[in-house]
C-alpha cells in the first residue's frame, strides 16, 4: 500500500480568500464542496473552541469525497488545562464529535500552549482514553518537550509529533508513525516549496503518510496546492493522492 499525501489549511471558511482561491461570488455555504474540489484535507480548529453539533459535522462530511478527510483540534479543555479535570468527560465528548466525521475523519490534533512545560503523564492520559482507532497527533511548543524519549514513545505509541514550521518552538521533524506539518509561515517562496516538497517526498518514499496544513492566510490554499501538485509531478515516488 502507498503513502498518503494530503495537503490543505488549518479551516476553510474565509471570506478574504474570494478572488484568489474562491470564486468572487461563491456562497459560504458552498465553500467547503469547492475547498475539496482542490484539496484533500482541512484542519478543524473550531473543535478547540467549541463542541461542534453532530448535524453540522455531518453535513462537513457528506460535502467532501470520500477520500477527503478532515484533520480535528482537541478542545482547549483537554489540552490547556495542565491538572486536565473531568478529561474522561472531555475525551467522550470529542470521541463523539470524531465519530460524525465517519470515514472522513483524519487525524486528531492535541496542541499543548507553550506554557505547558514536559508531563509524561498528559501523554499517556489521553492515550489511555483515546479509541485505538485513532491517528494522534501531539504538539508540543515548550522546549522541554523535544528530547529523545518524547519522540520514542510517541513512535511506540503509534503517534505523530507536530512540527511547527516558522513557529517559536517548531520540534522535531519527519518523526512519528505519520508525518503531521503545520506550515505557519506568512509566506513561501518557491524556493522553500521546493525545499519543503522533497523532504516530503522522502517521507513518502519510507511509507509514511503525510498531512500537511498551511496557515489560513489568503495564499494558504494556493501554497497548498502547489505544494502537493509539485510533489505528484516531480519525484517517483508511490502516493496515493488524497484526490
Amino acid at each position: 500500500m502507498t503513502a498518503q499525501l494530503l495537503v490543505g489549511t488549518s479551516g476553510f471558511s474565509y471570506s478574504s480568500w474570494r478572488g484568489s482561491f474562491y470564486p468572487r461570488r461563491l456562497k459560504s455555504a458552498e465553500m467547503l464542496s469547492y475547498y475539496a474540489s482542490r484539496l484533500s484535507t482541512v484542519e478543524v480548529n473550531t473543535t478547540f473552541y467549541r463542541t461542534q453539533p453532530d448535524e453540522v459535522i455531518a453535513a462537513w462530511a457528506a460535502s467532501v469525497p470520500p477520500s477527503f478527510r478532515f484533520a480535528v483540534k482537541a478542545h482547549r479543555r483537554i489540552t490547556h488545562n495542565r491538572r486536565m479535570p473531568n478529561l474522561e468527560t472531555a475525551m467522550e465528548v470529542l470521541a463523539g464529535e470524531a465519530a460524525s466525521f465517519g470515514d472522513r475523519l483524519g487525524p486528531l490534533l492535541f496542541q499543548l500552549p507553550p506554557t505547558a512545560p514536559f508531563d509524561e503523564s498528559r501523554i499517556d492520559r489521553i492515550m489511555a482514553l483515546a479509541p485505538t482507532q485513532w491517528r494522534i497527533a501531539f504538539q508540543f511548543r515548550h522546549p522541554s518537550w523535544h528530547v529523545p524519549a518524547v519522540v520514542e514513545k510517541l513512535e511506540r505509541l503509534g503517534a505523530a509529533l507536530v512540527h511547527g514550521d516558522g513557529e517559536e518552538q517548531p520540534g522535531p521533524v519527519g518523526r512519528g508513525a505519520f508525518i503531521y506539518l503545520r506550515l505557519r509561515r506568512q509566506a513561501y517562496s518557491a524556493q522553500r516549496l521546493i525545499a519543503w516538497s522533497r523532504r516530503i517526498a522522502g517521507y513518502l518514499a519510507q511509507g509514511k503518510d503525510v498531512y500537511a496544513y498551511f496557515k489560513h492566510e489568503r495564499l494558504g490554499p494556493l501554497y497548498a496546492e502547489q505544494l502537493a501538485a509539485r510533489i505528484r509531478t516531480s519525484f517517483r515516488v508511490g502516493v496515493e493522492a488524497g484526490l
